[in-house]
């Protein structure tokens, strides 16, 4: 099914955590190898600015030029940061990340074996586990992931394709979130495990999400299940 294959959430181009994705069928494959990855590319150096009273793990962290971590900001690694990215107070950053160029994570936000790619902003309040978050992407205050079913099962994706309703099998009992390029999500949303967003979609405020949703598609909270709007129209 195509419909998942990496390209289609993300120009890869460039990018830190490009050859992650070179063979990959199911976009959310790379979250299962995202630490070993990590863990053999990574080049620990501190090329940014590092204010008095951050902490970052000896040895274990990459920062690139240009980037900034504020005072009260904890890296522990295996983390690789671009350039002239800022991590602000009170952000605790757990390890297996990825942040690329140009990104912003803010005050207590907790991040945990996730890719974010380049000029993304995870603002202040937000948790994202087992994740993969696209180019320039927006996140509201007081995000979250799921990432572990209740039951502990398998993480299934609910999809909905050419009228056909599946749950596709992960192989993966944590998985978070999936967001694609140029994607808003609004504040105080929640999203479930194996929740897959595509490209250029808008989440509103207060939304539970689950499930696949298409590309140019705005998710309000209560509809059934999404509207896919044309770019034309917004």
């Amino acid at each position: 099914m195509d419909h998942f294959l990496p390209e289609r959430f993300f120009d890869l181009t460039g990018h830190e955590g490009e050859d992650l994705f070179k063979g990959v069928a199911y976009v959310w494959e790379a979250v299962a190898t995202l630490p070993s990855y990590i863990e053999k590319r990574i080049k620990p150096e501190v090329l940014g600015e590092i204010e008095e009273g951050a902490w970052i793990e000896p040895g274990r962290v990459q920062i690139g030029k240009g980037s900034r971590v504020e005072r009260g900001a904890i890296i522990r690694g295996p983390t690789i940061i671009g350039q002239n990215t800022v991590i602000r107070t009170g952000a605790y950053i757990r390890g297996h990340v990825i942040v690329g160029d140009n990104c912003l994570i803010g005050h207590g936000t907790e991040i945990r074996q996730t890719l974010i790619f380049n000029h993304s902003n995870i603002p202040h309040l937000n948790c994202f586990f087992t994740s993969l978050i696209g180019n320039r992407v927006k996140i509201g205050g007081d995000v979250h992931t799921a990432n572990l079913r209740g039951d502990g099962k398998e993480v299934m994706i609910k999809v909905e394709v050419d009228g056909e309703k599946k749950s596709l099998p992960t192989g993966l009992t944590l998985l978070g979130a999936i967001i694609g390029d140029d994607t808003n999500v609004g504040g105080c949303s929640l999203l479930q495990p194996g929740c897959v967003i595509g490209q250029r979609c808008i989440i509103y405020p207060r939304s539970t999400v689950s499930g696949y949703i298409p590309s140019d598609s705005i998710f309000r909270p209560k509809s059934t299940p999404f509207e896919v709007i044309p770019r034309s129209q917004r």
